[in-house]
């Protein structure tokens, strides 16, 4: 059996095995777009490596051609996929003119029988897409994850192996014989199988990582308010008072809870309850930047990490969400309006874990409740 077909059998089970891992992955993993986008293209790539064994076996312009528009689009898929997990579907209107382009000019190669310029315009191309995706991918504010970091590696060296079939298929153009030919099939007999198979081991480690992430979130998360819990605000506040001592920054915690939220549980029930918490947790959500960090504790009592801001300033942030909390028109769904109080606690040298402002921001919540509730109160040290 002729080699090649060997190879383009391993390509093409690949392709499908990756098809269903990220079909999968898709289905019962919160139907993310990118995760689509990607199953897509490994379904494409699948039908690439058919219509190219077809096409090597009858000799078919026509069927070479068509491999080489569906390898293109394949790539594509993946530069989409790439920017739809990254939340950056803008800026690629220019990508479906291009591609077209360039896919005509490969059918018009395969259908001439041109080689040297089919080696060209195709491998040259989707290596260039290869290399984009690589490149958004770096486009984080956050150090990559280690399958990010592998899949970028994978690519970069797809990428590159598309620029040596490019150069060897410009060399072809001044070579006699069919030398060229024949180094250009050694090149993609010995390289791409194990690069492809590569980069579809580091795209599941990708959507694997994505879907850890995920669950560490959920792990992390409050599900009746959709904020932190209190593991994942102890998290968060490791992070922040590490680097507000190694920065110099100020940080400042907040400890506040809704004014007698009990009678409000006991005497309009659960659900009259869990709906003031929702509300409340919103307004805090939505009154804080998005560097800010906002967490329940327990019962209606939450905290928050105000990042980069003095006590001060903290004050007049928490005097703004509270009267947003006594102005929101919340009685839709509950039976009166709601009042929060509040305890501030500033990060000092000696802090090293988030119950040191928890402790002094919890002091301050207990003077505010004496002298009325629905105020905000900084902890001020023994004076």
């Amino acid at each position: 059996m002729n080699p090649a077909f060997i190879i383009l059998a391993l390509l093409f089970f690949t392709s499908v095995v990756m098809m269903i891992a990220m079909g999968v992955a898709w289905v019962h993993f919160g139907r993310k777009r990118h995760v689509l986008t990607w199953t897509a293209s490994y379904a494409v790539s699948a039908i690439q490596w058919v219509l190219n064994a077809a096409g090597l076996a009858l000799h078919s312009g026509i069927l070479m051609a068509l491999a080489a528009m569906t390898i293109i689009f394949s790539s594509v898929l993946v530069l989409v996929g790439v920017r739809q997990r990254a939340g950056r579907t803008a800026g690629l209107a220019w990508l479906g003119p291009v591609s077209a382009l360039a896919g005509l000019v490969a059918s018009y190669a395969a259908l001439s029988e041109n080689r040297p310029l089919l080696g060209i315009f195709g491998p040259g191309y989707v290596g260039v897409l290869i290399a984009i995706s690589a490149l958004e991918l770096t486009r984080v504010d956050r150090r990559l994850t280690p399958p990010e970091r592998m899949f970028v590696a994978i690519l970069s060296l797809l990428a590159l192996f598309q620029i040596g079939l490019v150069v060897n298929s410009a060399r072809d153009l001044f070579m006699a014989g069919d030398a060229g030919l024949q180094a250009y099939r050694a090149m993609l007999g010995l390289g791409l199988p194990s690069i492809y198979v590569a980069s579809c081991v580091a795209g599941v480690m990708v959507v694997a990582g994505d879907l850890a992430e995920q669950l560490r979130e959920q792990l992390d998360r409050d599900p009746l308010t959709n904020v932190l819990n209190r593991r994942g605000l102890e998290s968060a506040a490791r992070r922040a008072i590490a680097n507000a001592h190694r920065h110099k920054r100020p940080l400042t915690m907040v400890i506040c809870d809704i004014d007698d939220f009990k009678s409000l549980n006991d005497g309009h029930g659960h659900i009259a309850g869990d709906a003031a918490l929702r509300g409340f947790a919103q307004l805090l959500h939505d009154g804080v930047r998005r560097g800010d960090v906002v967490g329940r504790l327990g019962g209606d009592e939450f905290g928050i990490l105000l990042v980069d801001t003095p006590v001060e300033a903290a004050i007049e942030v928490m005097e703004r969400i509270r009267r947003s909390v006594a102005e929101a028109d919340l009685r839709i769904t509950l039976p009166r309006a709601l009042r929060a109080s509040f305890g501030l606690s500033e990060l000092l040298p000696e802090d090293s874990h988030m119950d040191d402002l928890v402790h002094r921001a919890d002091k301050a919540l207990y003077e505010a409740k004496n002298a009325g509730r629905d105020r905000v109160i900084p902890w001020r040290g023994a004076a």
